[in-house]
């Protein structure tokens, strides 16, 4: 019984997930969400109170799947530039790719959400890289001087800009991986940017096999004075 109730709740979420991302929160209705999910109305209704409970939930869901989806691309034998760069791929596949994420921005816009790691992906990931950029000015990936919230900001246009390019049929991956080719020159230390993967160096549960890649980077870096 307590199984089936979850599976309920879960197919409710990502039905208004779909739907929020199609329609935005004001046009989006309960009897549009329950009708998505192939759901009563009761049954709805008994999990989520509200259309207001079923937005909070789709952007506490999309929130805690965003930061649990770049802390696993931390830890990881690369330079951390090399971590920044695998982030920005990471977001904008899940933006590109998952109607929670996308619902969830969208809420965040038309509510007017708090800027709150809880509630609002940008949040988590504006705390998410600013950990990763600090680490890359600590371990000598990123060129001195610049300024860390400065390189944040950039990480997160990157994020956005790929999905406005996959929104053109662009696809993101190959958008960011143009742009990260022009700018790492100016951004890693000296002798460090041919040896940083623009496309992305994530593991397996990112995309690829992931092996061998980052490792190279960190002894190859640490030899140049990367690190």
């Amino acid at each position: 019984m307590q199984e089936r109730a979850e599976r309920t709740r879960k197919a409710l979420l990502m039905a208004a997930a779909t739907v929020f991302d199609r329609l935005g929160y004001d046009r989006t209705t309960l009897a549009g969400i329950s009708e998505a999910a192939s759901v009563s109305r009761g049954a709805l209704s008994f999990h989520f109170s509200s259309k207001s409970a079923l937005a909070d939930n789709v952007q506490i869901l999309a929130c805690a799947s965003s930061r649990a989806r770049l802390e696993a691309l931390k830890g990881r034998n690369v330079p951390a530039l090399q971590t920044v760069i695998d982030m920005t791929h990471s977001a904008a596949e899940q933006l590109a790719e998952d109607p929670v994420t996308r619902a969830s921005m969208r809420l965040a816009v038309e509510r007017g959400t708090p800027h709150d790691p809880a509630v609002h992906c940008m949040a988590v990931w504006c705390d998410v890289f600013r950990d990763a950029v600090q680490h890359a000015a600590a371990d000598r990936s990123l060129r001195s001087g610049l300024v860390v919230r400065t390189v944040v900001r950039l990480a997160l246009a990157l994020v956005r800009d790929a999905y406005d390019a996959q929104r053109h049929e662009e696809s993101p991956r190959e958008w960011l991986t143009q742009v990260w080719g022009m700018i790492l020159p100016s951004l890693a230390e000296e002798g460090c940017a041919r040896r940083l993967h623009a496309d992305g160096d994530l593991p397996p549960s990112g995309r690829g096999d992931g092996h061998g890649g980052g490792q190279r980077n960190d002894e190859e870096c640490s030899r140049t004075h990367c690190r």
